[in-house]
C-alpha cells in the first residue's frame, strides 16, 4: 500500500472515529403525538407482563411525601404508579414534551381521582425542574431520545433534594420482541457512562427485568 493510501485510509479511519464520538450522545427523534394511538402500546396487557411495573415502584423503595419527576413520561404508565406510591403528602409530575401525552395524564389523573398526580409540557433540553425540588428524577425507555445526554443529567442535579436519585430503566441493546431496533438503543455502559460523565456515581442496580436494565445514580 502507497503512502497516499495510507494517508487516505487514516483520514477516512478518523472521520469514522469523529462521526462516532459526535453521534453518541445524539437523541433518536420522532414524534409521539397520537397519545391515543401510542396508548395502545404503553398500556397494554403485554407491556406490564414484562414491564412488571408494580415491582419496579417497589424496588425504588418510594415514600410518602416524596416528589418524583417522570421524564418522558408518555401516557403516565409509572407516574400514576408513582403518585400512589407516594400518597398522601408526595407529588408525581409527569413531563413530556408532547402536548397530546400532557393532556393525556391531565384527563387519567382526573379519571382516577389522584390529586398528586401532575402533568406539564417541558422542552427537549430542559425539564424546567425548580432547585433542591424532587427526591427522585425518572427514565424509562426515554433517555434514548435526548441530546448531549451526560450535559442534560448534569443539569438535573440542582434539581435534586439531599440523597436525591436518577433511575434509568432501559432496553437492553440487542435484539428483543419489543422496543426499539437495537440501533436506537443504548447500551448499559454506554448509560453508566454518560452519567459518570455527567457527574455521577452508580449507587445500585436492579436484575429482575427481562429486557430492560435498572439502574440508579447520585450525584458523585
Amino acid at each position: 500500500m502507497n503512502a497516499r493510501a495510507i494517508t487516505a485510509l487514516l483520514a477516512a479511519t478518523l472521520m469514522i472515529a469523529i462521526a462516532h464520538s459526535a453521534s453518541a450522545q445524539e437523541g433518536v427523534h420522532h414524534r409521539f403525538e397520537d397519545a391515543a394511538r401510542w396508548a395502545t402500546i404503553f398500556e397494554s396487557d403485554e407491556r406490564t407482563a414484562w414491564q412488571e411495573p408494580d415491582k419496579v415502584v417497589e424496588a425504588m423503595k418510594l415514600r410518602s411525601g416524596q416528589t418524583v419527576a417522570d421524564i418522558g413520561a408518555g401516557t403516565g404508565y409509572f407516574t400514576r404508579r408513582f403518585a400512589k406510591a407516594v400518597a398522601p403528602a408526595g407529588q408525581a409530575i409527569g413531563l413530556d414534551i408532547e402536548p397530546g401525552m400532557v393532556d393525556y395524564m391531565k384527563a387519567d389523573a382526573k379519571k382516577l381521582g389522584l390529586a398528586n398526580y401532575h402533568a406539564r409540557v417541558v422542552k427537549p433540553d430542559d425539564p424546567a425542574l425548580a432547585p433542591h425540588s424532587v427526591d427522585v428524577i425518572f427514565f424509562c425507555d426515554a433517555l434514548h431520545h435526548i441530546d448531549d445526554r451526560a450535559a442534560y443529567l448534569r443539569r438535573l442535579i440542582p434539581a435534586l433534594k439531599p440523597d436525591g436519585r436518577v433511575i434509568d430503566v432501559d432496553f437492553k441493546k440487542e435484539p428483543m420482541p419489543v422496543g426499539p431496533p437495537p440501533p436506537h438503543k443504548l447500551a448499559r455502559e454506554e448509560v453508566i457512562k454518560e452519567f459518570h460523565d455527567g457527574g455521577y456515581r452508580l449507587l445500585r442496580e436492579h436484575d429482575f427485568l427481562k429486557y430492560q436494565y435498572f439502574l440508579e445514580f447520585v450525584p458523585q
